[in-house]
């Protein structure tokens, strides 16, 4: 059976296939011989695809095509422009601190063992000398108890054997001046009596000869007992004073990692022991920002907690190899930078451990010509920018100074109020 175009007039799908076969095939265009010799065959086939279609088919799939989006012009986008300006500019270096104290003093026992007690813990206040904790040591202390036992012996041998030898010189002075005062009289009343003159002559000899002898001392092995006690005495104390953990001064026990009964190595730090009392910053910069600081430079500090708040301070040590932290052949093994707050910390708040912080000023300068970054640009080494004059642009070479993330300064090329065109 043979369907009339007309059936198909209306006809969305047969419509558009129609529209797209005239597109691709120009010669079919009406007006033209071959466009109205091949028109009929060409639509027959899409009037044969149309016909296979079910009713309503044919519409449903021509609302179901999608639409084709336009392609968008393209948008030619606009640089932006910078005027050349007179101002500030200043470079800072900014990083972040702690508050800790100056005085920080990691602690140890000089020799192995097993803990034997613990007399402080964490955060306690200690004073100079205190025990903080110590190892087994029982025999040494008994040991000590015996040889102090032994010191005393001999020194109380040595003593007596001295304050014998005292009287003893004293006696020997009394006799040595009898003799003389009988010398004496001798030659006054009896001088033509050469014998009894010489006798007693030699008694002042004799007198001479004992008190010299006693001067020479008492017996050396008696001193020889009281040193040779002394020593071992020494001995154990220094062994004793290995085995235990002593404030050096007063402070806070800011970490023990002690527990009664476990081992311990020796020169481990197992303390550590800080003067609250002085307070400074403490930092952990790397190299590039150490290279840029020096000792004494000034700086700002803040607490991150009140950043309204500005204390002022300085940069007192750099650790090594940027500042006096390495002198010689010794060299700190702290490599933390430290910074002296002007004033005193528990006035201004600050507390141990309190985060903070620093800002440095690195260079500074007023009334300088300066751009933003994103004006200038760099390439195969030529620093330039784009001036806008009018509807010309051209190219400069500057040259820079200070540059800072948010304005570089120009020191040759640029003059103020000059218009410069961004990348």
């Amino acid at each position: 059976m043979r369907i009339p175009i007309s059936a198909f007039g209306t006809n969305p799908v047969f419509q558009r296939r129609k529209n797209e076969l005239m597109n691709r095939l120009p010669f079919l265009r009406i007006g033209s011989w071959p466009g109205r010799a091949a028109l009929p065959i060409a639509l027959s086939f899409v009037l044969a695809g149309c016909a296979l279609l079910p009713a309503g088919r044919s519409a449903e799939i021509a609302a179901n095509e999608p639409t084709p989006t336009p392609i968008p012009t393209s948008v030619v986008p606009i640089k932006p422009t910078y005027s050349v300006k007179v101002g500030e500019i200043m470079r800072e270096r900014t990083f972040s601190g702690r508050v800790a104290p100056v005085i920080e003093e990691a602690l140890f026992f000089r020799t192995g063992g097993r803990i034997r007690n613990v007399y402080a813990k964490r955060n306690d206040l200690v004073t100079e000398g205190q025990i903080i904790a110590d190892l087994e040591i029982d025999d040494l202390e008994r040991e000590l108890t015996s040889t102090q036992l032994s010191l005393e012996r001999a020194q109380s041998r040595l003593y007596t054997a001295e304050r014998n030898l005292e009287f003893q010189i004293r006696r020997a002075q009394i006799n040595l001046d009898i003799a003389s005062l009988q010398l004496i009289n001798l030659r006054t009343e009896r001088p033509d009596d050469n014998f009894a003159i010489s006798v007693q002559g030699k008694q002042v000899e004799l007198a001479e000869l004992s008190l010299e002898q006693l001067t020479e001392g008492v017996d050396p092995l008696l001193i020889n007992d009281v040193a040779r006690a002394q020593l071992q005495v020494e001995k154990l104390q220094s062994a004793i004073a290995d085995a235990t953990i002593t404030a050096p001064f007063d402070g806070k026990l800011l970490s023990v990692s002690l527990t009664g009964g476990r081992p311990v190595n020796a020169f481990d730090s197992v303390v550590s022991i800080a003067d609250i009392d002085d307070l400074e910053v403490k930092a952990d910069l790397i190299s590039d920002q150490m290279n840029e600081l020096a000792e004494e430079m000034q700086v700002e500090i803040s607490l991150v907690g009140r950043p309204g708040e500005i204390l002022t301070g300085f940069v007192r040590r750099l650790p090594y190899p940027f500042g006096s932290g390495g002198s010689g052949e010794v060299i700190d093994p702290d490599k933390s930078t430290r910074i002296t707050i002007d004033q005193l910390a528990e006035d201004a708040g600050f507390e141990l451990g309190d985060l903070v912080q620093v800002r440095v000023q690195l260079e500074h300068k007023d009334s300088v010509l300066w751009l933003p970054p994103q004006a200038l640009r760099v390439f195969d080494g030529r620093r330039f920018v784009v001036v806008q004059d009018g509807d010309i642009q051209r190219r400069v070479d500057v040259k820079v100074g200070i540059q800072t993330p948010d304005r570089v300064e120009i020191e040759e090329g640029l003059e103020e109020g000059q218009v410069v065109v961004g990348q």
